[in-house]
């Protein structure tokens, strides 16, 4: 069984409702988490899981929403008590600059770890990010999981964004992060049991009088483009994630989903935050607030 939980499916915009990306992956003994963005403690918690429940995180790339709760995950995590309890430094891999977000969590982690290791609650070295820097190929493979980050094209200024495909067995989750249309993630999400893909989408009249909205959209897949993607590579299930439909008159959901059904005739579903995807035998989908819950 490969499980998957989406911790977060946001954006930038504050939202109770979507926090920060960020993907449990859990396959045998193995626990990794893609992306921790904000608010990625609080969702463990949600599921009653330990802060220190993961001390493997990779990193897609280097925007605010993918990687800012990884501080809160480092100093919580160090806390010796039974929801937190990591034991061990947090093992972090990223593209190129990785080091540089270990050289300053070390430095912007001091009081607090000066304050702990004084009372004798902590060891220092729990609160250290090692960094591993990985390009594009197999970034993990133990326990026979297999992550794989595929480079993806997330605008002009950013070099290295990765998309990823985790394998386990005969399953296949594929996961775009943050991307524009990219050849390279279509070749490599074929076969995909379940392919998640980021969207994004303003009215023109938004695009006319906001010119900053244009800079964002122009980072992003478009939902014609989006069912393109899954067209193109037949997943068994296609979900969509980081619904970037952006104000002040965002475009509406029914509107999306029919741009991306003038391309793709397959089913297609909205992540939420919380939700499971039970990757075995067959492909099982779960809300957080499921009754049996």
């Amino acid at each position: 069984m490969l499980k998957i939980t989406l911790l977060g499916t946001g954006i930038p915009n504050p939202s109770v409702q979507a926090f920060g990306t960020s993907t449990l992956i859990e396959a045998g003994e193995q626990r990794v988490m893609i992306d921790c963005g904000r608010g990625a403690v609080i969702r463990l918690s949600q599921l009653g899981l330990p802060v220190g429940y993961v001390d493997t995180i990779i990193l897609s790339h280097y925007h605010s929403d993918h990687y800012s709760g990884i501080f809160d995950l480092l100093m919580s995590g160090t806390i010796r008590q039974a929801w937190a309890g990591r034991g061990g430094p947090l093992h972090v891999h990223g593209p190129e600059g990785v080091q540089h977000l270990a050289e300053g969590a070390w430095l912007a982690t001091k009081p607090d770890r000066d304050i702990r290791v004084a009372d004798h609650e902590i060891d220092p070295e729990d609160m250290r990010i090692i960094p591993h820097v990985y390009e594009e190929g197999v970034v993990y493979d133990r326990g026979g999981l297999k992550i794989i980050a595929i480079l993806v094209d997330h605008g002009d200024n950013i070099p290295t964004a990765f998309g990823f495909r985790v394998e386990y067995g005969d399953h296949v989750f594929v996961h775009s992060h943050d991307t524009r249309y990219n050849e390279n993630l279509i070749a490599q999400a074929h076969g995909a049991d379940v392919f998640i893909h980021e969207v994004a989408a303003a009215r023109q009249s938004t695009l006319d009088n906001y010119p900053n909205v244009k800079i964002a959209i122009d980072h992003h897949s478009s939902p014609a483009e989006v069912g393109r993607v899954f067209a193109q590579t037949r997943p068994k299930l296609a979900m969509l994630t980081h619904l970037a439909l952006l104000p002040p008159d965002p475009p509406s959901i029914d509107g999306l989903l029919a741009e991306i059904g003038e391309e793709y005739e397959g089913v297609v579903l909205i992540a939420e935050d919380l939700m499971t995807i039970r990757i075995g035998k067959g492909i099982s989908v779960e809300p957080f607030r499921h009754p049996g819950k």
